[in-house]
């Protein structure tokens, strides 16, 4: 397992997927009222957001799930996890900045939990590690 957060990881991964979900429905409302960007529209398109939260389920899925039973056995990380899809649905069925701000608050609560995730396989890997030097000095 890596020890750096940033690098080739499934949770580093699944929080890059999030975050820019997250910047993506923070951002897009911004650039098409400004005139010049109009034709940034296609951002908007229910297909790019279909898109992001797709990845997101998969990443999620991929990483958390597998580390759960594999690994940690913590349900932390998928509980922050189905809370950060909860208010993306959520969002589906409100209107104006309550859709943005429940979309963002979703995608930055995702990223949380692959953070989340991370930082139980850190602990983890440290538990293994200190019961093996353990059992290499007995």
């Amino acid at each position: 397992m890596e020890k750096k957060f940033f690098g080739f990881n499934w949770d580093f991964f699944g929080f890059m997927a999030s975050l820019a979900c997250a910047l993506h429905c923070a951002t897009v409302p911004l650039l098409l009222t400004i005139g010049t960007l109009g034709g940034l529209a296609w951002l908007e398109h229910p297909v790019v957001e279909g898109a992001f939260i797709a990845l997101s389920l998969l990443l999620a899925s991929w990483s958390l799930i597998g580390s759960y039973f594999n690994q940690h056995r913590n349900l932390s990380a998928l509980v922050t996890v189905v809370l950060g899809f909860v208010l993306i649905i959520a969002s589906r069925f409100a209107e104006g900045n309550a859709e943005v701000l429940l979309t963002v608050l979703g995608g930055l609560t995702i990223a949380l939990a692959h953070y989340i995730n991370w930082k139980l396989l850190r602990v983890r890997q440290a538990c293994v590690i200190i019961k093996h030097q353990k059992a290499q000095r007995a």
